[in-house]
């Protein structure tokens, strides 16, 4: 019957599977009713999700099925195989004197052995039925082996669901054994109990049996043993037997118990004859005395057939139960999965937050410095938790050799005060969101931060060169040149003021804006942690704004600085504007781009 079990699970696979459930939809369904559908005793519909319930049931049952199995051993090496061996030497003295006779003697002593006893049909084999009591034994012990091994051997973990075919395979081996020992066995106890020694030895043989109620096996399986149990133990040995229909011997037995009881009989006291005699009470009857003796003997088979029913809810029940629990179990994975996908996007988002405020060697640097701690904003969404950490070099760093770059809309103050805030704002979006593309352009370039009206770039800062490098070689569309930051700068705004004048703004005037470029070194830094800014610092900040205040509506104004080395690209060409007085740095020799070049 086990072998059904190997055929539904493999054998109708295809035609049993009828669903693919996942519990990573997410959201109310996987905390709702909603679960997998499942056949009776058959399981899931989804024989992918049977195939693990299996997988899971193998491992949460490793302690049950090994305490059967050392319960089966005990109770068959403690019963029939001690047994066995405690007559081994009366029955191959048995088995000398048989070979020892003649035919004709040979016959009578078969004629003399009582019906339904083992020397009756095999006087000459007791010595072949000692080595099936031992490879009985044998059996139990290497499957305990085998099941030991598959749980233990990383070798062996794939195949662990087999447990579930080896073990109901060596409950059906010793099942035939016992039921060829029951049948040709069945009266060797009938002058002890009587015709019906055959239900003592119906229980003899079915106790290792009893190590079942220890093993999780699927419902089916165990459903499967029971039948099998029932069939060859109760309706084939019995009805079958060489001896005879078993079942009738039980009349015997009622009439024989009541002849004994009759024979044996004590004698009636005094008073119990005075009150049969004065019609108080009356004698039992035979049939009353052989209705009790029939339940007598009855009453064994009934708590056996009760014990096998229970086996069989048992099972049911216990499979529900673990169906249940790995249900439960894959819930609670899957929440897991998504509560940890929830957690690694937001981690995600938060990095890419900081990339996005700082360079990528300070944001690097940030994330390291947070990487041991909660990765998470404030509820404001201002604080990226800064507030704890000790900055250390990111507070302030130098650098050399930068370009920054200011660009101003000419006539921006006058014309927020002729229009609506909301249009103000539409405006500087569509004219900012083409300088952020003009800087993510090239990797050379950072934006700094917009004031205003005013957009702030750098271009060479550490950190920003080095991954740029990467960039330029990874991303072939980038068209920065990593080997001169003011080239960058300039060619960003060269784009910028190209761009500007393709707008119109809000008071119907082309948009134009000035820009102001300087080199030099700079201090950088991260200020504060409620909406911290990355900042620069420094003299050449200074002398760039005012390069831009001090410029040309439409054109680019550079310092000296910057015009030394930018001055060899043929891709430029310059118009000395000679000294122009700078606020706090008296006059300063700059250069405008060429008009026919800013074109």
């Amino acid at each position: 019957m086990v072998f059904l079990d190997v055929l539904v699970n493999y054998g109708c696979r295809r035609w049993l599977h009828k669903e693919d459930y996942s519990f990573d939809e997410g959201g109310e369904k996987t905390r709702s009713s909603s679960r997998p559908s499942q056949y009776p005793l058959l399981g899931f519909k989804d024989r992918k999700l049977e195939d693990e319930y299996l997988e899971h049931l193998v491992v949460a049952s490793k302690w049950r099925i090994i305490l059967g199995y050392v319960t089966a051993i005990l109770l068959f090496g403690s019963e029939l195989f001690a047994l066995t061996w405690v007559g081994y030497d009366l029955g191959m003295w048995n088995e000398q004197l048989y070979g020892n006779l003649s035919d004709e003697q040979k016959e009578d002593f078969k004629e003399d052995q009582p019906v339904g006893t083992f020397a009756k049909y095999f006087p000459n084999s007791w010595s072949t039925l000692t080595a099936f009591e031992c490879l009985v034994l044998l059996m139990f012990i290497l499957g305990l082996v085998a099941v030991v091994c598959m749980y233990q051997m990383k070798r062996f973990e794939k195949y662990r669901t087999w447990i579930f075919y080896i073990t109901p395979v060596i409950y059906l081996l010793y099942m035939v054994h016992a039921g060829f020992c029951f049948a040709y066995g069945s009266q060797s106890y009938n002058a002890w109990f009587g015709p019906a020694s055959w239900v003592f030895m119906l229980i003899f043989h079915a106790s290792p049996l009893a190590s079942l109620f220890f093993i999780s096996l699927p419902a089916l399986v165990m459903f499967e043993l029971m039948i099998v149990f029932v069939l060859v133990f109760l309706v084939i040995v019995p009805l079958c037997n060489p001896s005879g229909n078993l079942w009738n011997l039980i009349g015997e037995a009622s009439n024989s118990s009541i002849n004994q009881i009759q024979d044996n009989a004590p004698e009636v006291p005094a008073y119990v004859s005075e009150a049969i005699e004065a019609g108080l009470v009356s004698p039992p009857t035979e049939e009353e005395i052989r209705r009790m003796m029939s339940c007598y003997m009855t009453a064994p088979i009934i708590l056996l057939c009760v014990l096998v029913v229970c086996v069989v809810v048992v099972s049911v029940i216990v499979d529900i139960s673990n169906r249940q629990n790995f249900i439960n179990k894959k819930i609670i994975e899957a929440l897991t999965r998504q509560r940890e996908k929830t957690l690694l996007q937001q981690k995600e988002e938060h990095e890419n937050l900081i990339h996005s405020i700082f360079p990528p060697a300070v944001a690097k640097g940030l994330i390291q410095k947070q990487s041991g701690q909660n990765l998470t904003v404030s509820p404001s969404g201002r604080d990226f938790g800064l507030g704890h950490m000790n900055l250390g070099s990111l507070v302030a760093q130098m650098h050399q050799e930068v370009t920054i770059l200011f660009t101003d809309i000419v006539g921006f103050t006058s014309m927020s005060q002729t229009v609506a805030p909301q249009q103000v704002m539409e405006f500087l979006h569509e004219l900012f969101v083409q300088f952020d593309d003009l800087v993510g352009r090239d990797s050379l370039l950072w934006k700094v931060e917009t004031i205003g009206d005013a957009f702030m770039v750098a271009s060479g800062l550490d950190g920003v060169r080095t991954r740029s490098r990467e960039l330029a070689i990874s991303d072939p569309s980038s068209t920065g040149s990593y080997s001169c930051p003011a080239t960058a700068a300039v060619l960003f705004g060269k784009s910028a003021l190209a761009a500007a004048r393709t707008l119109t703004m809000p008071n119907s005037m082309q948009c134009q804006i000035r820009a102001g470029v300087h080199t030099g070194d700079v201090c950088s830094g991260v200020v504060g942690t409620r909406m911290p800014r990355y900042c620069l610092f420094g003299d050449t900040v200074n002398t760039a704004s005012r390069m831009e205040s001090s410029g040309v509506p439409g054109r680019m104004q550079i310092s000296e600085a910057t015009h030394a080395l930018v001055c060899g690209d043929d891709d430029f060409c310059w118009d000395e504007r000679g000294f122009v007085e700078v606020k706090g740095k008296g006059k300063l020799k700059t250069y405008l781009l060429r008009e026919s070049e800013a074109d």
